[in-house]
This record gives structure tokens, sequence and C-alpha cells, in this order.
């Protein structure tokens, strides 16, 4: 992985939450030469940082963490309060999971602002890292007023949301397409402009705005990808009908530069922690401001239908499910990840064991977080033993390695040569060729 050169005075950074967002966040300031402390209130999780190990698996985050600092560049502790002390900037990088209503939960965003503020020493931007709704800044700033000791025009709110996506993280972080930072005051620009300056000055754009608008985008973005999706997966339904192929149809529709290629993959849908509580944030962020945001649902209600397509999938190969085997190829939310948090293949895997099947799963990242969210599902150290006696294989998260299969040898393991391709992974030439009843997505099945 290529480097980015410090730059310019180091800053002293404070990282308030040390999930996905906040460790990336973390090793990158440190990597670019600022001076940083990652914060949690999991002492547990603090031990493992402590000690050399990441809490979770994301390609490159461990030589980020732990190969590149210098002497105390990077730190972490318990305390906020006493974590942010003399602090320049405070990125906060809690969790805002989504209410029953839909609304975002923004009690610790609130929390880490107040302990923040009871910790600072001097001028400092805090910043919201976390994705949150539009008007959040100026409940911040209420928080840090009645908390702060000091002249409140020494505290700046900023809003920098993160553009991550999970499997290429690190390599988003440290070399992203743009940096986006919107705040008031002019100074905490400034702050913000010496901050990022090593990854400006390799080529970074930096979109600087009001706070409101860049709170917006960060949720405008992830709704439109994943509406990107899910119009992939309504073709998909629709080419199933009209016999014509989605792979191919998507490939036109990306030759033109204003759609493009990326997000058109039909398949089982978006998951993730992010795409599902944000869209939902975003849906009531926009009825409480007076606006019928309805397309929202509709993406919502497509995305739900991939997996049911799927399902209806195997129950057309296999007849009936009880007393059938299936096997999962993949339970990650996407491949490159460890991460199971409102997978499709463990929806599939939940529906599938309801409907009577047994269910066996295999994943190369994933297989521990997914045995806790599905008790039923049966982990398995291969694909091949995942596959074992199955009556149907379900390509479920597209890891690469599932593309280089020794065929020959899964359809001797399998009771029944049948594959559903939930992610259009393998073409009908190789499937015919090793003798599989072949039900892709978006496409004519081969029986």
């Amino acid at each position: 992985m290529h480097t980015v050169a410090s730059t310019g005075e180091p800053l002293r950074v404070a990282v308030v939450g040390t999930g996905h967002v906040g460790l990336v966040t973390a090793g990158t300031m440190a990597a670019i030469g600022h001076h940083v402390v990652g914060v949690d209130s999991d002492r547990s999780k603090i031990e493992r940082l402590e000690g050399g190990e990441c809490p979770f698996f994301e390609p490159g985050l461990h030589e980020l963490l732990f190969g590149r600092q210098g002497p105390g560049r990077l730190e972490f502790a318990t305390g906020t309060t006493a974590a942010v002390d003399g602090a320049d900037v405070v990125f906060i990088c809690v969790g805002t999971p989504a209410r029953a209503t839909g609304e975002a939960n923004l009690v610790a965003v609130e929390q880490a602002a107040r302990e923040a503020a009871a910790g600072l020493s001097g001028r400092a931007v805090i910043v919201e890292k976390s994705t949150v709704p539009a008007g959040t800044a100026h409940r911040l700033r209420q928080t840090l007023a009645r908390v702060w000791r000091g002249s409140i025009d020494h505290l700046a709110v900023a809003s920098n949301p993160e553009f991550l996506r999970e499997g290429r993280a690190v390599e988003d972080s440290l070399f992203p397409d743009r940096i986006l930072v919107g705040a008031e005051e002019d100074w905490a620009f400034e702050t913000m402009r010496r901050l990022y300056q090593p990854i400006t000055e390799a080529g970074a754009r930096l979109i600087e705005t009001d706070i409101t608008t860049a709170e917006l985008a960060k949720h405008a973005c992830n709704a439109y990808l994943a509406l990107k999706i899910s119009y992939a997966n309504a073709l998909a339904r629709l080419c199933e009908r009209a016999g014509a192929d989605v792979e191919a149809v998507a490939d036109v529709m990306g030759s033109d530069a204003r759609i493009g290629r990326q997000f058109l993959n039909a398949g089982l849908g978006y998951g993730g922690y992010c795409f599902p509580k944000d869209i939902q944030a975003f849906r009531r962020l926009a009825s409480e401001l007076g606006y019928d945001f309805g397309l929202l649902d509709e993406v919502v209600r497509i995305n739900e239908d991939a997996v049911e397509s799927v399902i209806d999938k195997v129950r057309e190969a296999l007849w009936n499910l009880e007393d059938k085997r299936t096997a999962l190829f993949g339970l990650s939310f996407k491949p490159g990840t460890d991460d199971v948090r409102f997978s499709p293949s463990l929806k599939l895997a939940a529906r599938l064991i309801e409907e009577g099947a047994a269910c066996t799963g295999y994943d190369p990242e994933a297989a521990d977080n997914a045995a806790r969210e599905v008790p039923a599902l049966e982990i398995c150290p291969t694909p091949y033993e995942a596959a074992r006696g199955a009556h149907c294989v379900v390509i479920s998260t597209e890891w690469e390695e599932f593309a280089q299969l020794d065929l020959a040898k899964l359809q001797e393991v399998m009771a029944y040569p049948i594959i559903a391709d939930g992610r259009n992974l393998f073409d009908y030439p190789a499937m015919r060729a090793h003798g599989f009843a072949y039900y892709p997505t978006g496409r004519a099945p081969l029986t």
C-alpha cells in the first residue's frame, strides 16, 4: 500500500469511538503525521488494541494501525474527558443506530460531545464523523455551550462525513476521491485544511460547504447508492420475465457516463450497518421537514424482495424445502469484511431454516459473527464441507475465492448439482460443463 507523506505541523487529534469508522480515521490521522488518541468506552476493545489486535477484519487495517506509526503517534484510551485534553480536533465516530421510528439515535453523539466539552483545554473543532441527520450541528452547539467553561467562540462544530466502503476503507481513507467539510467559522475550515493537508496535496479534492449541506449530503449519497442497487434488482425481476440478461442490460446502462456501472449489480440487495439505517433516518428527516419522500420506501421494499426472489429460485429448484439441505457460500453482507449486520445472506439463512430446510454456511472471515447471529446455521470450515450432501448451493456473497472453486469437486460432494447464484458469479459454459442446474439472478435458468 502506498503512503501519504506528512507535511506541516502535526495536530493533536482525539477520535471518540473505535468502530469501523473510528479506527480507520484514527489510523489515517496518525499515518499522515498527527498525534492521535483513539477513545472507546469498551475497555476490552481498548485492551485488544493496546495489545496490537484489531477488533474486526478490514483489509490493511492492522498495518495502518500498527505498522506505520512512530513512537507515541497513536494511543488508545477509555476516558473521553481526559483523552481530549489539548486536542485541536475531536472526531465523533460513535454509532447512530435507527430507533423503532426510523430516526437516528443520537444519544451517543450527545454524550461524546458532552464529555469532550468537559475535557477540552483550548480552542478545538468538534467534528461530526458519524452519519447524522441535517440539523444535528445545532444541537451539538447547544450541548457544548452548556458544558464548556471557556469562551464558546473557542469551540467550533464541523461536519466531515465518511465515505468509506467496508473492505476498502483503508484505501478510501488514505486516498479519497473527495473530502467533504461543512462548517461556519473560518478558523474551523483552516484547521480542517491543515488536518487533511497531506491528503489534499496528494490529489484529493476538498469540498467546503455550510454544515447542514454536508450533513444532508452524506444521507443523500447513501440513499442514491441504495437506489441504484434496488433499481438493478427491479430490473432483474423484469429481465427474468422478459427473457433478457440483466448483466448485459447493466453493462449497456453503465457505458453511459451519466449513469456509470457501479452499484448496478443485481443480487441479494444491500446490507451492512450504513445503508439500512441511513435510509430510515433520511426518510424520517424528510417527513419531519414536511416532505413525503416515498421513493425511499420503494427502495427498501425492492431490497427486501431481493432475498425472497432467491428463496423462490431455491424453492423452484427443490420443490419442497422441508428435509432439504442448503449451503450458503458467503455470510458477510459484502466481500472483504467480517461484518454481518443486516446481511442479506443471514436473512436468507433465517428464511430457509424457517421454511424447514437445514442450512450450512461458509465464509472466509465472518463465520464466527454469523454463528452468533443465526445459531441454527451450521458453520463449516470449507465451502466443500458446507456443500457436502447439500441439495442446493446458494452464492450469497461474492468472495473472490468462490470464483476459483473446483467445480468438479463441488459437484461430486453435493446431493443434487444445483446452484442458485444470488450474485451472478458464474457463467453458463462453466455450469453446463460441470453438469449443474443453474439459477442466476436476472438471467434465464439453466435446467
